[in-house]
């Protein structure tokens, strides 16, 4: 029985806030693909800095 009222809720709120919580959903995958290219471009830069480093300390080797 429980099952059915949760499906009966949840017809009722789409249709009550359906439109409202497309748009929230769309922002928010959005806002998480500029978070996630923010933190691939953080860790990229990361990277260089450790190569550059590197490369820095085995040049002096010689």
């Amino acid at each position: 029985m429980q099952e059915v009222q949760v499906e009966i809720l949840k017809q009722k709120i789409k249709k009550a806030w359906g439109a409202d919580m497309e748009k929230v959903g769309d922002a928010v995958i959005e806002s998480m693909g500029a978070q996630w290219h923010a933190m691939l471009s953080k860790a990229k830069a990361h990277v260089d800095l450790r190569e550059n480093i590197k490369k820095v300390f085995l040049s002096g080797q010689k």
